[in-house]
């Protein structure tokens, strides 16, 4: 058995360690997939983990003396790493066992043979790119994953809509009781596909980009028949693709509107919180705007509790409403914003409300009423 050897600094350890924990599969059959895989390639170390529907990989520097891999449970792992304090690690293998050591530490954990670890896949045809600034890729799904929620009945909607339009992508997410949609326009990314293309990201890897991509680096993504890979320097990120063809809901999103209303941001949130405080099991509020149309009024009861009204401001063109929400879906789809004022569009209280930004055109967020 190849003895592996090398010594690494305590903060990349710790740093590789947490940006790999989300790959760490919960499937009781195979406990080789509660473990890391520790491998030398290319004058890195890589740490890598999966749960074979998501492999997580980051290339840490350090000082390689012997090559070699092996996998040990990541758990008892980093529950050691945490807890060192010297600045340099000294990792080796000996048989399937890593030994840790320090200047006044010495551990060994039991580790399996890393011939049976899962093969991390590579992605085929690399010549076929986009490559975007992390931030943007990463405040792009910030401004939709509020809208994905897990669905054992309908997997297609499991995950966020990536739709390559080779001048602009676009990015969306829908539970089926509200729906957000942001565009990124050509001139924020490059790309080398000549074709457009629709693709289904699971939830769980949007989330682990959120998590362990860095801000202001360059993110390339690659894609082939049903493989995702995300790449910066140091961390990859290869998922697998929902099956199925997402939603088509151009239908709901209104484009005629009878009803218009400005208001600020942090007045309506304090108001929706408040309201909140009554809503009750179903979190339902209602907005009225009455016959002077210079206020809408944010109105929730409990027969238990009692009751609020809270009065805004708004600026409005079109017609009276009175039209019930569930608070907590619109204040996910406020949380997104960073404007001081916000736009609603109404049509009747039974039609969907769209809510759009004046700074950001390239957003919008579709909320279903509570039918009453």
């Amino acid at each position: 058995i190849t003895t592996m050897r090398l010594i690494i600094l305590n903060n990349n350890l710790k740093e590789a360690l947490r940006s790999i924990g989300g790959g760490i599969g919960d499937n009781s059959n195979l406990p080789i997939l509660k473990n890391i895989l520790i491998k030398t390639e290319d004058n890195k170390i890589n740490f890598s983990t999966t749960n074979l529907e998501l492999a997580i990989n980051y290339g840490a520097s350090g000082k390689i003396i012997e090559e070699g891999s092996l996998t040990v449970p990541l758990n008892i792992f980093s529950n050691i790493i945490g807890n060192l304090t010297t600045e340099r690690i000294t990792l080796e293998s000996k048989d399937y066992n890593l030994l840790i050591k320090t200047d006044n530490y010495e551990a060994t954990i039991q580790g399996l043979n890393p011939e049976d670890f899962p093969i991390i896949p590579k992605i085929g045809n690399i010549d076929k790119y986009i490559k975007i600034n992390s931030e943007i890729f990463k405040n792009a799904l910030l401004k939709i994953i509020n809208s994905i929620q897990y669905s054992e009945i309908r997997p297609e909607i499991n995950g966020c809509l990536f739709s390559y339009q080779i001048d602009y992508l676009k990015l969306a997410g829908t539970d089926s009781f509200r729906l957000a949609e942001k565009n990124i326009s050509s001139d924020q990314f490059k790309s080398n596909f000549e074709e457009s293309f629709e693709i289904i990201l699971p939830l769980k890897t949007i989330q682990e980009i959120l998590r362990v991509i860095p801000d202001n680096n360059e993110l390339s993504i690659l894609i082939n028949q049903n493989q995702v890979f995300f790449k910066t320097n140091e961390i990859e990120i290869i998922s697998r693709l929902i099956d199925g063809k997402f939603p088509d809901y151009q239908s709901i999103v209104p484009q005629e509107l009878k009803t218009e209303m400005v208001i600020n941001k942090a007045e309506l949130v304090n108001a929706l919180k408040l309201a909140s405080i009554f809503s009750g099991r179903v979190n339902e509020i209602k907005f009225k705007i009455g016959e002077n149309k210079k206020c809408l009024e944010v109105y929730s009861a409990d027969n238990a509790l009692g009751e609020n009204h809270y009065l805004l401001p708004i600026k409005i063109s079109g017609n009276n409403l009175a039209i019930s929400f569930n608070c907590k879906y619109l204040l996910d789809g406020l949380k997104a914003l960073e404007d001081k004022e916000i736009v609603f569009g109404f049509n009747d209280d039974n039609q969907p409300v769209i809510i759009k930004s004046p700074a950001d055109k390239n957003w919008f967020y579709v909320l279903m009423p509570i039918k009453s």
